[in-house]
C-alpha cells in the first residue's frame, strides 16, 4: 500500500515539470517545437468564381464577389460576377441589416449545395464591398 501512495505522490510532483515557461528569456513559439499533426499536401482548390459552381464537388469552400441580381424565392437569388451566375441561398440574418441592391458589390462566403435540382452556394457570410 506505500508503494502504491509513494508512486502516485512521485507521479502527482513530476507533472509541473511537463509545463512549459514562455517569457522573458524563452525564444517565441519554444515549448511548442513538436509537430501539430494534421494532412499536408494538396488542398481541395477553393471557388472564387460563379462558373466554377456548376462543376464543384457538393461541401467546397467558395468565396464570391460580385452582385445578387434577382430574388427568386425567400432566400434564393442569383448571384453576377465577371465569370457568369449561379445560385445562392441567402438567410435573412446573413444579411445582418445591410440593404443589398442590384448596383452593390458584395462578398459572400460559404460552400456548394446540392438543392432543388442543382448546385447552388450556401452562404454562410455576406459582406459590402467598398
Amino acid at each position: 500500500m506505500r508503494a502504491l501512495i509513494l508512486a502516485l505522490f512521485l507521479c502527482l510532483c513530476a507533472t509541473p515539470a511537463l509545463a512549459a515557461f514562455e517569457g522573458p528569456g524563452t525564444t517565441p513559439g519554444a515549448a511548442q517545437t513538436a509537430p501539430q499533426g494534421g494532412f499536408k499536401g494538396p488542398q481541395s482548390a477553393a471557388i472564387t468564381q460563379a462558373s466554377q459552381v456548376a462543376t464543384a464537388y457538393e461541401d467546397t469552400q467558395c468565396t464570391l464577389t460580385g452582385s445578387l441580381t434577382e430574388q427568386l424565392s425567400k432566400n434564393r437569388y442569383t448571384f453576377r460576377d465577371a465569370s457568369g451566375t449561379t445560385i445562392v441561398n441567402i438567410g435573412k440574418k446573413k444579411f445582418r441589416g445591410q440593404t443589398v441592391t442590384p448596383d452593390t458589390r458584395i462578398r459572400i462566403v460559404g460552400e456548394v449545395d446540392f438543392d432543388h435540382g442543382g448546385r447552388e452556394v450556401d452562404v454562410d457570410y455576406l459582406e459590402i464591398v467598398r
